[in-house]
């Protein structure tokens, strides 16, 4: 042995075999999900269900039109149904932010990567209101004049409703007037509906969803599903989404990264988020001594209507409300239903984006204490529920923490000259469980099988996303440490200037 440890004894084995280990796993529920999830056939005629479509917006204009063109039709098949629009007084204290933001910005500085909370209409005024000044750079008298000329999302609702010629099914504007985001929004417009009922759902989404018909037909039909089995109507339903990128990144890398962050994402999607889901909900219906954690998010969500007033809405003391609104479902032991097709959802296009999202995506995990704290002065769960939600909430947040780093690990005793053998075949293991193996079972799932070049490309491109996975976590971290707050003056959002997310491409593959 020349005086050289066993492999088994040295640490790099251990890191190398336990992020197999935990690859080898996340490929196995892979597997189970394809095999279950956006499976094709006929729907079944179910009873129509009743949705209340509640649809929170900010800074969110030039989509009003399409989503009332979208939902009015859609509804009108499921009697009872309403759609309501919630602007916020908050869009003018955020215009106000966002013209100090651009105060001493140049031309050259009037992008979407720098801006990303504006539209392209929005930057171009204000690249013409420079030039007319003949300034090298804006001042803020003359952004906030510039942004003022835009009307303002409430404006917008209100005159588009106004033409409205067919009232039925009803559609409402709601304006909020507190300092709340999105979930004080969602809540507010509960507050002004009547429905309380359990053959009802809240149903939240964004300005720019677009569930055709033919998903929530199946979804009546996944209801009715629970129903004949369990009694009743199911409690929260979760409709869970794959990611992709339109192609708007300026260069071929930034491009190929946020494509392959996307795949990355969409792999979490059928490789955690939903076996979680569906392990969570079959636990929580076997009755008491259940343990698990749902994670909820905030896109495609259904809440029978009784059920979302017996939580008291979605919590508006975090700094996101999905995950945290998942927390408090596990407490009541109230289970989370796994929809079994999936949507498809734009994707961050540049590598800022990238990074903001992630890092604000990361939140949920640093609120879940707030969560405890709150909740348990409250009387809900006892101390031994609130120590099994935070310890898997902490094994979830340190999972997405050390995914960068345990990915360059691998890819490191791979490519190390000095490295043994058996370490490198359990890295090189490592890191094709992660990207490989199952981009290929993606692309097959999707019904598109990859040729090796593609193979190849789209591993490598999903390879560059998970050595990027951990950076926004980290500097959510990073940012807390220094400014001690979470919060933030502008919405932790960018403005939404992809196509559509869609359901008909994933319905029937």
């Amino acid at each position: 042995m020349n005086g050289r440890k066993p492999f088994w004894r040295r640490p790099t084995w251990w890191i190398a075999a336990a992020v197999a280990a935990r690859n080898a796993n996340g490929l196995r529920q892979v597997c189970q999900t394809l095999a279950w999830v956006d499976r094709p056939g006929p729907v079944a005629a179910a009873e129509p269900m009743v949705l209340h479509v509640v649809i929170p917006v900010l800074r969110e204009q030039q989509h009003i039109v399409g989503a009332l063109a979208w939902f009015m039709p859609l509804l009108r098949d499921f009697p009872g149904s309403t759609l309501t629009l919630v602007s916020t007084a908050r869009e003018e204290r955020e215009r106000e932010h966002l013209a100090a933001q651009l105060t001493g910005a140049t031309e050259a500085d009037l992008t979407l990567r720098r801006f990303p909370q504006l539209t392209g209409e929005e930057l171009a005024a204000l690249a013409e209101a420079l030039a007319k000044t003949g300034a090298n750079a804006l001042t803020q008298a003359t952004a906030a004049e510039v942004l003022s000329a835009f009307p303002a999302t409430a404006k917008v609702i209100a005159d588009e409703i106004a033409r409205l010629r067919e009232p039925a099914p009803a559609v409402r504007h709601i304006h909020y007037e507190g300092d709340g985001r999105k979930a004080a929004q969602v809540n507010a417009a509960v507050d002004q509906l009547a429905a309380d009922s359990a053959e009802e759902y809240i149903a939240v989404y964004d300005v720019d969803s677009r569930p055709s018909r033919e998903f929530l037909l199946r979804t009546t039909e996944f209801l009715a599903g629970r129903r004949a089995e369990d009694g009743e109507l199911p409690r929260v339903v979760q409709q869970s989404a794959r990611f992709a990128t339109q192609g708007a990144a300026g260069t071929w890398w930034e491009g190929s990264l946020c494509q392959g962050a996307a795949r990355a994402q969409t792999l979490w999607t059928v490789r955690r988020e939903i076996p979680n889901l569906r392990r969570y909900a079959a636990s929580t219906r076997r009755g008491p001594g259940r343990r698990g954690l749902a994670q909820t998010v905030g896109h495609g969500l259904l809440v029978r209507a009784d059920v979302f007033r017996e939580v008291g809405g979605l919590p508006t003391f975090t700094v996101l409300d999905d995950v945290a609104f998942g927390y408090r479902l596990t407490l009541s032991g109230i289970p989370v239903d796994s929809l079994p097709f999936t949507t498809t959802v734009p994707a961050a296009e540049y590598l800022p984006e990238l990074l903001a999202q992630s890092e604000r995506w990361f939140q949920s995990y640093l609120d879940y204490p707030q969560c405890a704290t709150r909740w348990r002065s409250q009387g809900h769960g006892s101390r031994l529920d609130h120590a099994a939600a935070l310890a898997i909430g902490a094994y979830r947040g340190l999972a997405w923490l050390l995914v960068s780093p345990a990915t360059v690990a691998c890819l490191a005793l791979v490519l190390g000259p000095r490295t043994r053998l058996p370490v490198r075949v359990t890295a090189a293991a490592a890191l094709w469980t992660a990207t490989v193996a199952p981009v290929r079972l993606l692309a097959q799932g999707e019904g598109r099988p990859l040729t090796i070049r593609e193979t190849a490309a789209q591993s490598v491109e999903t390879l560059a996303g998970l050595l990027f996975k951990s950076i926004g976590p980290m500097t959510a971290l990073g940012r807390w440490a220094v400014t001690g707050t979470r919060h933030s003056a502008l919405a932790p959002k960018t403005n939404r200037r992809t196509a559509p997310p869609t359901t008909t491409d994933r319905e029937t593959p």
